[in-house]
């Protein structure tokens, strides 16, 4: 009797084992075909919001916002995870480009303005990513965008309040001990340019020549008209660069076309026609998916070794 309820005992063991098994592969199944759902789902959203023309602003703001949205409550959960998009760019730029950390301020207490080699980030907004690239890595930065930001704002805003608890205390204590920490810090290491990134600037303009010779990177996170304008630049300049395209504009930029393998040209429309428009521009470009959700396609270069 007892052998018999020891067998029964190991054969319900089993089964459950099996059942669980099971079930793991079922769930592992169900989440690879919700995954290529939602990827084709958003391929055909992006087909459809691609023809952007007099409302191309909004129109974009639009596809941008459903790029994370799957219902209610995937678009409060892409929210979340986006909200600390530029510190997971920041930590991929300094894995992937190892030489910014030797542009690093070698002494970053000193509270002195240090002019040392740059990077550029180019159509940069209000600062966000500058602010964690100076303050959080010490690193130079030279911000290009149309409009001044307050870059000193936006830490204290944005960035300030993402970090961990023990930079937060610290940074506090630093403030307490001088109101004016901050605006001394990010005065010391970015620097400005009002004005846009074009072509046509980058012709014109010996202070935005200047920027980008001296740059150790360009940078162009969601940088919209300037994206294309950032990769020529760097080609031109030999300078590593990273853009991470968003919007498209195709009745702006309608000279745009990628050339078939039968010979002919489909003009760029789309969000991934125009990745690979940017891609082959040059065989030593290289395109990853970043660690960030929302539009987090990165053509990328090391530069001209």
């Amino acid at each position: 009797m007892a052998d018999d309820s020891l067998a029964a005992a190991a054969e319900v063991k089993t089964e459950r084992a099996r059942i669980k098994k099971l079930k793991k592969e079922e769930g592992r199944r169900r989440a690879v075909e919700i995954a290529r759902e939602r990827q084709k789902k958003q391929q055909e959203r992006q087909r459809e919001g691609s023809d952007i023309g007099s409302d191309d602003i909004a129109s974009c703001t639009s596809n941008s916002k459903r790029d994370g949205q799957n219902g209610g409550r995937r678009s409060g959960r892409h929210g979340a995870r986006n909200q600390h998009r530029h510190k997971f760019f920041a930590k991929w730029l300094l894995s992937t480009f190892p030489h910014l950390s030797q542009q690093q301020d070698s002494n970053p207490s000193n509270g002195l303005p240090v002019r040392q080699q740059h990077v550029l980030d180019v159509a940069g907004g209000k600062g966000e990513l500058a602010a964690r690239l100076s303050m959080c890595h010490n690193l130079q930065v030279v911000l290009v965008d149309p409009r001044k930001a307050d870059v000193s704002s936006c830490f204290t805003s944005l960035v300030l309040p993402k970090l961990p608890n023990k930079w937060q205390h610290r940074i506090q204590q630093q403030i307490s001990d001088d109101p004016d920490f901050i605006d001394k810090k990010i005065n010391g290491r970015v620097r400005q340019l009002v004005m846009t990134f074009d072509d046509d600037t980058v012709e014109q303009s010996p202070e935005l020549q200047a920027a980008i010779q001296s740059a150790t990177l360009l940078i162009g996170m969601h940088a919209d008209g300037a994206t294309e304008a950032i990769v020529d630049a760097a080609l031109k300049y030999g300078k590593p660069f990273i853009v991470v395209p968003c919007c498209v504009f195709p009745r702006l930029f309608s000279q745009r076309y990628l050339v078939q393998d039968d010979g002919s040209k489909v003009q760029v429309r789309s969000h991934e026609q125009f990745c690979q428009y940017l891609l082959s521009k040059d065989e030593r470009f290289k395109r990853e998916i970043l660690p960030f959700e929302g539009r987090n396609i990165g053509i990328w270069w090391e530069g001209k070794t």
